[in-house]
């Protein structure tokens, strides 16, 4: 998992260049977000993948 701080630092940056004026527990809230969601990613992205799969086609029903 990535670095609290790295984490943190990241919505910040990202917060400024989108122009979001959020205070100290918007920021809180939302790192606390992106953390978890990262937690759940971590196994999905460590799957090994082949690189012969390809992405599937878009449904349309």
């Amino acid at each position: 998992m990535e670095d609290a701080t790295d984490i943190a630092a990241y919505v910040r940056a990202a917060a400024a260049l989108q122009g979001l004026g959020l205070d100290e527990a918007e920021l809180a809230r939302v790192t606390a977000a992106f953390t978890l969601v990262t937690r759940f990613a971590e196994p999905v992205l460590a799957w090994p993948v082949d690189a012969a799969v390809e992405p599937a086609l878009v449904f349309q029903p």
